[in-house]
């Protein structure tokens, strides 16, 4: 049973967290620190190292944090659509959730994971600290879920992968368009036709067996 001062405490690092994203997303992982994370939080220095230990501890589990809070949205979705929708309508859901304009704060979270991951991308040690510890729930291995769901019995594992792969480099660059734009319609008919591509391509791996 928790008591009361590890409520208080998860309650505080979870202040941090959120503080944390918000100032990625605003002036970018290299202006983060300790003050302006406490600053952000309304807490004292200390509670940052008290809770994470280092700032190299915080940003990763900033990043965790932030995918888990992306695989619960989808996962809700997920959950009340398997019965009833088709692959491409679930796909297309996800994607109204994200340009809903109730659902704003999940494209800070967006923006936040692009910083982390270009980062990564030219970074090793970067790359070795924000991976080195792997999250439960990633909002990629949902996508592998739905996958297996409508396709598991007709590709390969290995051509699941593929079309992870392939998913997930159409999300990183319609990500950069979700936080520059408003042109809902034009981003919706334009993930609709990438969608249809995607059925396109898992077809043709089919058809190979």
């Amino acid at each position: 049973m928790i008591d009361g001062r590890e409520k208080k405490g998860n309650k505080t690092k979870e202040a941090l967290l959120n503080a944390t994203i918000s100032l990625i997303a605003e002036n970018g992982l290299e202006a983060l620190s300790a003050n302006s994370i406490a600053k952000k939080a309304n807490v004292s220095k200390a509670s940052v190292f008290h809770h994470f230990g280092s700032m190299e501890s915080i940003q990763q589990e900033a990043f965790i944090y932030s995918d888990v809070l992306m695989n619960d949205a989808l996962a809700k979705i997920y959950n009340e659509s398997i019965e009833t929708d088709s692959f491409s309508d679930i796909m297309i859901k996800y994607f109204l959730f994200f340009i809903d304009e109730q659902n704003k704060e999940y494209l800070i979270l967006i923006n936040v994971q692009m910083q982390f991951l270009v980062k990564a991308s030219y970074d090793q040690e970067f790359e070795d600290l924000i991976f080195s510890k792997d999250s439960e729930k990633t909002p990629f291995d949902l996508f592998e879920l739905l996958l297996n769901d409508f396709y598991g019995d007709k590709l390969t594992p290995s051509d699941i992968e593929l079309v992870d792969d392939l998913i997930v480099t159409y999300i990183n660059g319609f990500a950069t368009f979700l936080i520059s734009t408003t042109d809902k319609k034009w981003l919706l008919s334009l993930w609709k036709e990438q969608i249809k591509m995607t059925e396109i391509y898992i077809q043709t791996l089919i058809d190979k067996k």
